[in-house]
């Protein structure tokens, strides 16, 4: 991809600005997050430097071995695929607030929108507008003075920076493009971005249009993650015909949602998560091998990151615990059919 302007706005949908902005973080928890965080960013950075191919991660991760890459592949498709499928059904219900016949509406068009975009291919083209029009509902233009105070006990401050510092995962879907490696400062120029709107929302409470921005924002992410899914598939080799049912799948997913929406969300974004933070292990595993020695804390830093966020969805319930077993389960199976995997991924 050679285009600067839908490079720059794909990588800048990757971290949903409008959603910072909204965050209202204390400035010293926004700021200790921003911090750490920037070791994913400057991982996903160095990274493309090596190879920046629609395989994405898979690419860096397969140069470490044939195991952890199909556990990879794996575990990083299930968690986007149920992440498109959940945040469908979270814009209308959690972020505009609708309910009954209006959040239905709202459903079929983001999920029916998402999937005509990705299968015409022609989503690459929607992210400059996605991108910027968040921005400019998130300036804080008419936004009330309102500091968030720090009160809470250390240990508390301690794992809500942690915690805050995985907002920015998903810049790590830039990967999956095809990208000149002359656009990757593009990488590190968008998360400043996003950072000054981090630090401006610490101090200021948003008004009611910036929740348009953020429904923006949440479905820049979903397309992004489609776009991102399909390409990895594509560049695995994944027919067509496959491809076209994981996508067309979406519409009446989503739409069982509404069913019983609070239930819905909570139910698939346990798995979504344990499967996320397994897979981006494996990243930081694989960089650390890749990036060698100069970027040690960088890579190390990532992982500690991915490690804790496993390890806090794995500690909130049972159902985590589920997830966790199941996925086991998967990554036992795939070691006793390797080559039968090999040949489809």
């Amino acid at each position: 991809m050679q285009n600067k302007l839908i490079t720059f706005s794909f990588i800048g949908s990757t971290i949903a600005p409008a959603i910072l902005a909204t965050t209202h973080l204390p400035f010293p928890i926004a700021l200790f997050s921003f911090v750490l965080a920037f070791s994913v960013v400057i991982m996903t950075y160095f990274l493309v430097r090596i190879e920046w191919k629609e395989g994405g991660l898979s690419i860096y991760v397969e140069k470490i071995g044939k195991i952890p890459y199909l556990i990879f592949v794996t575990t990083w498709i299930i968690s986007y695929y149920l992440y498109v499928i959940y945040t469908v059904v979270y814009i209308p219900y959690y972020v505009l607030n609708l309910d009954g016949l209006g959040a239905i509406i709202y459903t079929v068009i983001i999920s029916v929108s998402v999937y005509l975009l990705v299968i015409t291919r022609k989503a690459i083209y929607a992210f400059p507008f996605i991108f910027f029009s968040q921005i400019a509902l998130a300036l804080p233009i008419g936004w009330k003075v309102s500091v968030s105070h720090v009160s809470l006990p250390l240990t508390s401050l301690f794992t809500n920076i942690l915690s805050s510092s995985l907002i920015t995962v998903c810049i790590t879907l830039s990967t999956f493009i095809n990208g000149s490696k002359s656009f990757s400062n593009y990488i590190p120029i968008v998360y400043m971005i996003g950072g000054s709107m981090l630090f401006y929302s610490s101090f200021l409470s948003p008004n009611a249009i910036s929740s348009y921005g953020v429904a923006i924002g949440n479905y820049g992410l979903i397309l992004a993650e489609l776009y991102a899914l399909n390409n990895l598939l594509e560049y695995r080799g994944v027919t067509a015909k496959v491809r076209g049912l994981l996508n067309t799948l979406i519409i009446p997913l989503s739409l069982i949602g509404n069913l019983n929406y609070s239930l819905f969300y909570n139910t698939l974004i346990v798995p979504s998560l344990v499967s996320l933070y397994l897979s981006l292990s494996l990243v930081s595993l694989s960089s650390i091998r890749l990036l060698g020695k100069p970027l040690l804390p960088v890579t190390l830093t990532s992982l500690a990151l991915f490690i804790y966020g496993e390890y806090a969805i794995l500690s909130s319930s049972f159902e985590a615990v589920i997830s966790a077993l199941l996925i086991l389960s998967v990554i036992i199976i795939m070691f006793l059919f390797e080559r039968k995997l090999g040949k489809i991924l």
